[in-house]
């Protein structure tokens, strides 16, 4: 007959692989300076800014891109690229010296940043201390209605020189785009609402229809 004692270690010696087996294990998770949202937000507005400009005019020829005045933006190799690839796509050959060009592009950025704000029926964060500590807790947000807008704007212009004399040939202004993202809160039921397009893409989109 098996005493007490030992019964309990050998039931205490089955159950311990069992529990070594179901041991949590968290994931490192870290993010990325930008939000995601706000990567989507950016680049889309790029996009569009983009999207519409004509250069049939100048199609088949050579461009030098200055890009002197895109120095201080922080975006902008994102909108260099949708500005080369919009030149692509009237069959502009985009060439690294201005004697090669017939062409000179010269974009600006006048706006390319993101904005956000708040609307809150309901019960903010209130922080509540702790009498006779230096310690407190804070009551968390209960929102009614809580409406989370956060916004890209973009505002380019592109003006074409001739690459040999400087003669201006054509000025594109004021190209204006956005993008929003919305969060809201009704009756502590969350659900988000937007204008981008975030749906899987596998095998993406062919938009360069080359000018013959």
């Amino acid at each position: 007959m098996v005493c007490p004692m030992k019964r309990r270690m050998i039931l205490w010696s089955a159950c311990l692989p069992l529990l070594l087996l179901t041991a949590c294990n968290s994931p490192w998770m870290t993010n990325t300076p930008r939000s995601a949202i706000e990567q989507y937000l950016l680049s889309t507005t790029v996009d569009r800014c983009f999207t519409y400009t004509n250069y049939m005019n100048y199609a088949n020829k050579k461009a030098f891109l200055d890009y002197s005045y895109f120095t201080p933006q922080v975006d902008k190799q994102y909108a260099q690229g949708a500005i080369e690839g919009r030149l692509a796509s009237f069959g502009i050959v985009i060439v690294e010296k201005q004697e090669e060009a017939d062409i000179i592009v010269q974009p600006l950025c006048g706006v390319l940043g993101t904005d956000y704000d708040k609307f809150l029926i309901g019960t903010p964060s209130l922080p509540i201390p702790v009498p006779d500590t230096g310690m407190s807790f804070a009551i968390p947000e209960i929102p009614l209605f809580s409406k989370i807008t956060r916004r890209a704007y973009g505002k380019f212009s592109v003006y074409i020189f001739d690459a040999k004399t400087r003669k201006p040939l054509e000025a594109i202004e004021g190209v204006r785009s956005s993008a929003m993202y919305v969060n809201w809160i009704i009756l502590l039921i969350p659900f988000k609402t937007h204008d981008i397009d975030m749906r899987d893409s596998i095998e993406g989109r062919t938009t360069f229809n080359f000018i013959p």
